[in-house]
């Protein structure tokens, strides 16, 4: 599972435009940006076109190589007020970075997985 945000078609055309000024100041092909980014070459080509629909871990981890800020992405009007307040505890404690939405992933996964031990322990068996 990765932390992938959605963003609206201008804000990709906009960080496309931005990822494609940082590399080329300084001189970089996709070959060299997928080395340093450790992101594979067609999916840094692909990225460098503004062919993407998420601000996923690879898109991060380019920008981060070129120093391009991430834009961040609004709330969703229509979204539950609970929700929105766990999504907002969540923004502010990743640090958009791959490693970060990492290790965020794996605490909400161990959360979850004793929920889900919970549960267990509370449905009578059917045997």
């Amino acid at each position: 599972m990765l932390i992938c945000m959605k963003p609206s078609s201008k804000q990709i055309s906009d960080l496309q435009e931005r990822i494609s000024r940082a590399r080329t100041k300084r001189n970089l092909s996709c070959a060299d940006l997928a080395k340093m980014a450790r992101v594979h070459a067609s999916q840094v080509s692909r990225i460098c076109a503004g062919d993407f629909k998420t601000f996923s871990s690879n898109v991060v981890e380019i920008c981060k190589v070129l120093k391009v800020k991430v834009p961040r992405l609004e709330e969703e009007e229509d979204m539950d007020t609970e929700w929105a307040k766990a999504h907002a505890s969540l923004r502010r404690i990743w640090d958009e970075t791959p490693e970060g939405a990492a290790a965020i992933r794996r605490v909400l996964d161990a959360i979850a997985d004793l929920h889900d031990k919970d549960d267990a322990r509370r449905t009578p068996s059917t045997q």
